[in-house]
């Protein structure tokens, strides 16, 4: 079995990839070309066995790698390759009067500013930054759709939520935004673990219901904060500045910006703000058709080194945590100069963090439900789940070829989070 792909690239090159599976070998071609000329062709070859020996699943080396081949043509069609060459070179452009597809992706927020700069010049306008879910809202001028960061449509899960509710209805015709839905405690502080239930695609509109009300009756609250507006009465705004962007984002309500200085930063610090988002105000934004998200348009200036990770392999824990799944061995994408897919990079263990138990033992019930057993397991790729972590440094890579972090601490599991951006 054989299929052949194709992508435009940014530089006006054409990516070709072929994947064929024989056997229980799945071979990768690929290479690029401009006006018919072929660049260097480069092929993998990888051996497959079979899995669940002796059980009920067991597959054969050649039924495995069959799946593994199915898997890897879908994965490069959500990251927006094509199967007719034509399509490629035309480009898929997105229609905002029509849902959106998975290979959409808006930009991301640079990591942090340039060290040459500096925060306090006065140039810089700040925003604080929430720990929440990032969440799409969009009226195609026939239809309300709201969208986890990962463009998956979950619009009866999320209206729910008073606030998506109210913004999602009011948000004008041909018209996409994005923002992040953030739940607070009756203490006030944030509490990002308790979004899973309203935010995921695996749960039902009953059940977020119950446990939406089930909050709500234990103080919490949720606010829908809009960020950035991608598309406003069918017009592309990304090439707007950020203060245009902005006076049309108040249509939402006003937005705490202000010029940042040191006082914010200390004082943002002593409340355990989890950082800013810094905007100059001529920034523009963009969005991609690859799957791919840009890094423009703003930037983290975050207190606590923080990061996404994949997880790839679970372990039961010890003494009262031997009934869970309490461990994680984390992994992370890397770009690679040898290679033109980023590669999986392995960043060791960590234990449950700040997940809680109620959240472990969720883990822990849907990768039974799936079939795993309570003890050291690989995770099928499709099973694979993001966490977001928090850590003091990142270690040197070691003769392993890993790349561990000092005192990893997990804060939550990442539904909205796609496993490819989870990067080193």
């Amino acid at each position: 079995m054989k299929t052949t792909l194709y992508q435009l690239h940014l530089t006006g090159r054409l990516k070709h990839m072929v994947i064929e599976v024989k056997e229980n070998q799945i071979i990768t071609e690929w290479w690029t070309s401009k006006e018919d000329e072929d660049g260097k062709k480069q092929i993998t070859k990888e051996t497959v066995y079979g899995k669940n020996k002796g059980r009920s699943n067991e597959t054969s080396d050649e039924e495995q790698a069959l799946l593994e081949f199915e898997r890897k043509v879908k994965k490069k069609k959500e990251e927006g390759y094509v199967e007719n060459k034509e399509d490629a070179i035309i480009g898929e452009e997105i229609v905002v009067s029509s849902t959106l597809t998975q290979s959409f992706a808006p930009c991301k927020p640079i990591s942090k500013i340039k060290e040459k700069d500096d925060a306090y010049d006065g140039t810089w306008l700040a925003e604080r930054k929430y720990n929440g879910s990032c969440i799409l809202l969009h009226n195609t001028g026939k239809k309300r759709i709201g969208y986890t960061r990962r463009i998956k449509p979950i619009t009866e899960i999320l209206s729910i939520v008073d606030e998506i509710k109210t913004n999602l209805d009011k948000l004008p015709d041909e018209s996409l935004v994005i923002g992040e839905l953030v739940a607070f405690d009756s203490n006030g502080q944030e509490d990002p673990k308790v979004l899973k239930a309203v935010t995921t695609e695996t749960t039902t509109e009953a059940k977020a219901k119950s446990k939406y009300d089930s909050l709500l009756s234990e103080g919490y609250t949720f606010r829908y904060n809009v960020f950035d507006v991608i598309f406003w009465y069918g017009e592309d705004v990304t090439d707007r500045t950020f203060l245009e962007r902005l006076e049309i984002t108040k249509f939402f309500g006003e937005r705490e910006i202000e010029t940042f200085t040191r006082e914010m930063a200390e004082k943002a610090k002593q409340s355990d703000w989890e950082g800013f988002i810094l905007r100059q105000a001529e920034d523009s934004i963009t969005f991609t058709m690859n799957g791919k998200p840009k890094r423009k348009g703003s930037y983290k200036f975050k207190f606590i080194e923080t990061t996404d990770c994949i997880v790839a392999r679970v372990c039961p824990g010890s003494g009262k945590h031997e009934v869970r799944f309490a461990r994680f061995r984390l992994y992370q994408y890397e770009n690679s100069p040898f290679f033109e897919e980023p590669v999986l990079v392995d960043c060791g263990w960590a234990g449950g963090g700040r997940l809680g138990e109620e959240n472990m033992d969720k883990v822990t019930a849907e990768l039974l439900e799936k079939g795993y057993k309570l003890e050291d397991t690989e995770l099928n790729e499709k099973d694979w789940f993001a966490v977001e972590l928090e850590y003091q440094s990142r270690q040197e890579r070691n003769d392993k070829g890993q790349l561990c972090f000092e005192f990893p601490i997990i804060i939550r599991t990442r539904e909205d989070k796609p496993l490819k951006e989870c990067e080193v």
